[in-house]
């Protein structure tokens, strides 16, 4: 059984409080409709309906290095990008996202590793917000336990592997 540890809790917090400053890159899919993160479920989109923004997303403003170079001038000390959203595409090649990611489709960008690398030429850590949510996926709702040993744990030990060495947001 899961024992809270405040002392482990304080000492990885501790960082935070010093850091205090950095962004979070969250757009994805659900960017397109430009009606939040949740468009698909609050708005009850069809499947096929929603499958339309992944033909479209393409985001040719991201510059990661422009992006790198203007958290440290403004003083920030990290940078999330939302790896996965509750929509499953991920942003990051997937061995468990069946193409669902931007790798094999649409742009064809890693965007995590873009990111990672151009941090890597500052002292901004780089971190990724994945969401244990996945509503595409056919275990998802039907058997959450094997949608986790089979899906979801498989695909963040493969991210935290692929990004290595990185900052762990918890």
């Amino acid at each position: 059984m899961y024992k809270f540890d405040r002392e482990a809790y304080d000492r990885r917090m501790e960082w935070y409080r010093d850091a205090r400053f950095g962004m979070f890159i969250h757009w994805g899919l659900y960017a397109i409709p430009a009606r939040g993160e949740w468009v698909r479920s609050t708005e009850q989109i069809p499947k096929e309906d929603y499958m339309k923004y992944f033909e479209e997303f393409n985001p040719v403003d991201f510059e990661p290095r422009k992006w790198a170079k203007a958290a440290k001038e403004a003083g920030m000390k990290y940078a999330v990008l939302t790896a996965k959203h509750h929509d499953g595409f991920c942003m990051f090649k997937s061995d468990y996202a069946w193409n669902w990611n931007s790798v094999d489709v649409g742009p064809h960008r890693d965007f995590c590793s873009e990111l990672k690398t151009a941090l890597e030429k500052t002292d901004v850590k780089f971190g990724v917000y994945h969401s244990v949510y996945e509503w595409f996926h056919p275990l998802y709702l039907k058997d959450p336990e094997e949608y986790a040993v089979k899906h979801l744990i498989p695909m963040l030990k493969e991210l935290i592997t692929k990004y290595e060495p990185w900052t762990l947001f918890t």
